[in-house]
């Protein structure tokens, strides 16, 4: 790394904890994700078994990082690839949901997860799970830099990109690189909507 410029590097299974770092910092105030999980607190451990059990093996990850600091991070899934998680991470993730926030918690997190899977496109299409810039370096173009390599390899291959969004504020900023609201969803009673959004490949 020079300079001040972001360095931007795909990730592999030994950084799954520096994105969950950046991922629950970014997601510490999402308003669906704690409706679901009832705190923020659960978010690391689940977003570092996510990465290293599903999103890393299966799709890609990236990590951008400027001056020794991780600032944003991205993680996404390759199409035709599950979303399953097996048993010892999924009862690791559940157990500190339960801990942190009740049954009741674990409970909307299960089936918030299989409502979602269901509304998946049909087509084959790459899905962007996570992305985050942490919270004191947001308002610096970070985002743009660390979607980049997902929307060019979507670009290169012809594919489709699917995300929900949750967060109102976010809207403008996907919509800046090309998607489309499919959906406003409502998930349940004290839960802000979510925004379901696809972006079509860009012929080169």
């Amino acid at each position: 790394m020079q300079g001040c410029d972001p360095y931007i590097v795909q990730a592999n299974l030994n950084d799954a904890s520096r994105l969950a770092d950046v991922l629950a910092d970014g997601f510490a105030d999402d308003p669906v994700m704690n409706w679901s999980l009832g705190s923020p607190k659960p978010q690391k451990l689940m977003f570092s078994l996510l990465a290293r059990h599903i999103y890393l093996p299966r799709g890609a990850g990236t990590l951008l990082s400027e001056n020794g600091e991780d600032k944003a991070a991205c993680l996404w899934l390759y199409p035709e690839q599950s979303k399953d998680l097996s048993l010892v991470p999924t009862l690791r993730i559940a157990a500190s949901v339960l801990r942190h926030s009740g049954v009741g918690a674990v409970t909307r997190t299960i089936e918030l997860d299989a409502d979602l899977e269901k509304l998946h496109p049909k087509v084959s299409h790459v899905y962007l799970f996570a992305i985050a810039v942490a919270a004191r370096f947001q308002g610096k173009g970070l985002g743009k830099k660390v979607i980049a390599p997902m929307l060019h390899y979507c670009d290169a291959n012809g594919l489709p990109a699917y995300l929900e969004n949750s967060k109102a504020r976010n809207l403008s900023f996907y919509q800046g690189l090309g998607f489309e609201v499919l959906e406003e969803y409502h998930l349940g009673p004290g839960c802000s909507p979510l925004w379901r959004m696809q972006r079509e490949a860009v012929a080169g």
